[in-house]
């Protein structure tokens, strides 16, 4: 079908030719869009970005295999930078949510920490598609900013828990910057060697050699 080009600009200075869909295919004046659509071309978004890279993968390739309209895509979504960080977020927020559901107050903060932790490597182990995301685009200029500090909220309870441990001898008196880097890498790294299947070690081995890395020695 013939499409339209119009240019756009992101607010991160790059420049995108977003491709429309034929009118008469988008969605006509107060028809509701179903309702999963918007996690259709987020869950294509999540595969194309991962595989083809950020700037590889046109909008128009996005809905093809959402299959959608592009009409629909741009109902949600108005340029590409926004899809992407509408995905960061919302991986971002569900990964907070995974870790939270372990936590139980009324334990001692290292054995809060460790199910946390192990609460992570779960969810990643569950979702690798979504763990190679945020491994590629977690210092990614792709992400803007502000959307980055909103994620980063989502985990404020997880600091302050961090800090208890710091405070208790738990962690090591280490720049909080240190674990935000550290840590994923450690937990990434733990999903790495599971799913290779390399080590000759078990799962459960290999998790408790990762989190030993972590704590005060």
């Amino acid at each position: 079908m013939h499409t339209l080009e119009r240019p756009v600009r992101d607010r991160r200075g790059r420049g995108e030719a977003l491709a429309r869909e034929d009118p008469d295919r988008s969605p006509k004046p107060g028809q509701a869009e179903p309702p999963r659509n918007r996690e259709r071309v987020l869950s294509a978004a999540l595969r194309l970005f991962t595989t083809c890279g950020f700037h590889a993968t046109p909008t128009a390739r996005i809905s093809r295999e959402a299959r959608v309209s592009t009409g629909t895509l741009f109902h949600y979504f108005p340029d590409k930078n926004t899809l992407i960080d509408q995905l960061y977020l919302a991986i971002q927020r569900e990964v907070a949510e995974a870790i939270r559901r372990q936590d139980d107050g009324t334990l001692p903060t290292k054995q809060r920490l460790e199910r946390c932790l192990r609460g992570y490597i779960s969810w990643g182990m569950a979702n690798p598609e979504k763990v190679r995301f945020m491994d590629q685009f977690y210092n990614s200029p792709s992400i803007g900013e502000e959307v980055k500090n909103e994620a980063h909220r989502e985990f404020q309870w997880l600091n302050d828990l961090s800090g208890a441990a710091i405070r208790e001898g738990v962690l090591p008196d280490l720049p909080r910057e240190f674990y935000w880097v550290m840590v994923p890498q450690i937990l990434n790294g733990v999903l790495s060697l599971i799913a290779s299947g390399d080590t000759g070690m078990s799962p459960d081995e290999i998790i408790g050699h990762g989190l030993g890395m972590i704590w005060n020695r």
